[in-house]
């Protein structure tokens, strides 16, 4: 069916107001989040001129390619659905990832070897890895998302872009009161209480960005500093991060559980989609995403880029297709521009974390109406799983700047006695694996499926056993007390079978 001539009056290329607003957010978001390696490596010693030079262009490359491929999906959809409502999938770095592969391979690489080029080969290498982990999974996406209750996915969804998102980012605002109030009003008033700003409705987020930011600038809480033009590749010319591939390898215990992480993401980001009436195929988006991280890693990057869970808010705030082609494209021309670190600055934290609070209230709403309300216990669950993984995200990332390492038996004590550290861990460790386990396994106990639920608690001892949930390393027998829990925990639940009470009397 052809588009009608009202429909082919919006080109998908333009900027609408939604659109504007999704591009503001996500170069902020990307660039914000893209120089994160940046300062984590700086206090050990590695410069800002070799990790701008070396970690990042890779990425701006990588994004541009998957963006392409996500806008290509969109644009076929809208023109075989014959709407121009369609919104494509929302594509950025993956913060959980740059935290893990900067902190788990670049920074003890470095520590080990102290050579940064290495360092920067062995991270390019495992995002190289990650990507051809997604690109083998990638033809069984749909089964996978079949075989996956819709509760417990959409669950995954909202964990990760709801609590895990909002718990790490949102008390962000408050880096500075001032400026971060100051974009949350504007965000609260214009977007969650949905209030045009004046009779041309100026898009909220922009005015969320340019008002806070002149405050801040104002204040001397922002200070740009301009370092003027300097043409850079979004490359490294080398073929180091493919020689790295194989010494990346003893760091599969953080690639391995990361790249299904990744996996489980892009599909709850499908199911997000489809409950915004935008039906993608899982296996194509998943391609998509793994092609671009393969040119990530071998253009140099050590960063990793992801399907974010997201599309449901910013369909609702008018974000069409455009945003999807513009944001990479301006992505790109920073990065070669040398203005990298300059425009991050003009993104600082209480901005973004205001206009997070808007991302996290939309996905939160999109789970909760996408799963019937006799499935909420499991959605509710999964909500506060989370909790273990931000904490242990916020201990792993101090302990470095104060000179201290978790495998000291003396810190590991005192993190003991002080918040049990040892639990927080279990929690935290393949956190996304522990969501899913548990709503399915409340999902399909609700429907009376035992059989299948104890299933459910027999994979979750699998990836106990072998690390990839509940433990931060990759190896056989790494935690074989919650791999026995979970089979005893199978047992009870196949057992349920025959002393059901709800079932009449014969």
């Amino acid at each position: 069916m052809a588009l009608n001539n009202r429909e082919t009056s919006v080109r998908w290329w333009s900027l609408g107001r939604g659109d504007i607003d999704a591009t503001v957010a996500q170069v902020g978001f990307n660039l914000a989040q893209m120089i994160i390696p940046v300062f984590l490596l700086a206090p050990v010693g590695l410069s800002l001129e070799f990790s701008v030079g070396h970690l990042l262009p890779g990425y701006a490359l990588g994004f541009l390619l998957g963006s392409l491929g996500l806008t290509a999906l969109a644009v076929r959809l809208r023109r075989r659905e014959a709407r121009q409502n369609v919104t494509a999938h929302v594509y950025g770095n993956n913060v959980p990832a740059i935290i893990a592969y900067t902190l788990s391979i670049v920074l003890p690489v470095y520590l080990q070897t102290h050579d940064p080029i290495v360092a920067w080969q062995t991270g390019a290498a495992a995002v190289v890895w990650t990507g051809l982990f997604k690109l083998a999974a990638a033809p069984f996406a749909g089964v996978v998302r079949r075989f996956i209750p819709v509760p417990a996915s959409m669950t995954v969804f909202g964990a990760a872009m709801y609590s895990y998102l909002a718990l790490v980012l949102l008390q962000r605002v408050f880096d500075n009161p001032l400026v971060g109030l100051i974009a949350l009003a504007i965000v609260t008033v214009s977007v969650l209480a949905n209030v045009p700003i004046t009779r041309w409705r100026i898009p909220p987020f922009i005015m969320a960005w340019l008002v806070p930011l002149a405050v801040a600038m104002l204040i001397g809480y922002v200070h740009p500093k301009w370092e003027g033009l300097s043409f850079q590749l979004p490359l490294v010319a080398s073929l180091g991060p493919i020689r790295g591939l194989m010494l990346a390898l003893p760091y599969l215990s953080v690639i391995v559980p990361m790249s299904i992480y990744q996996i489980l993401q892009d599909i709850a980001a499908v199911e997000g989609a489809t409950a915004a009436s935008d039906n993608y195929d899982a296996r194509s988006v998943v391609a998509c995403h793994a092609l671009a991280t393969i040119v990530c890693g071998a253009a140099g990057s050590v960063i990793t880029p992801v399907v974010y869970a997201l599309h449901p808010p910013y369909k609702a705030v008018g974000a069409r297709i455009g945003f999807a082609i513009w944001t990479p494209i301006i992505l790109l021309a920073v990065v070669m521009s040398g203005l990298t670190l300059f425009i991050a600055q003009l993104f600082p934290w209480p901005i973004l974390a205001a206009m997070i609070a808007y991302v996290s209230v939309g996905v939160g709403i999109a789970t909760l109406r996408r799963v019937e309300p006799k499935y909420l216990a499991a959605v509710l669950l999964g909500f506060v799983l989370p909790a273990g993984a931000v904490v242990a995200a916020a201990v792993n990332s101090a302990l470095p700047a104060l000179k201290l390492s978790a495998s000291n038996p003396a810190v590991q004590g005192a993190l003991n006695h002080s918040i049990y550290w040892q639990s927080v861990q279990g929690l935290g460790s393949g956190f996304l694996f522990l969501v899913l386990v548990v709503a399915a396994l409340i999902t399909e106990l609700i429907d009376r499926h035992f059989a299948r639920a104890s299933i459910w608690c027999l994979t979750a001892a699998v990836f106990s056993w072998l690390g990839l949930m509940h433990s931060p390393i990759f190896r056989w027998g790494a935690q074989p007390s919650y791999a026995g829990g979970w089979i005893a925990a199978g047992a009870i639940v196949f057992s349920a079978r025959w002393w059901r009470g709800d079932r009449p009397q014969s």
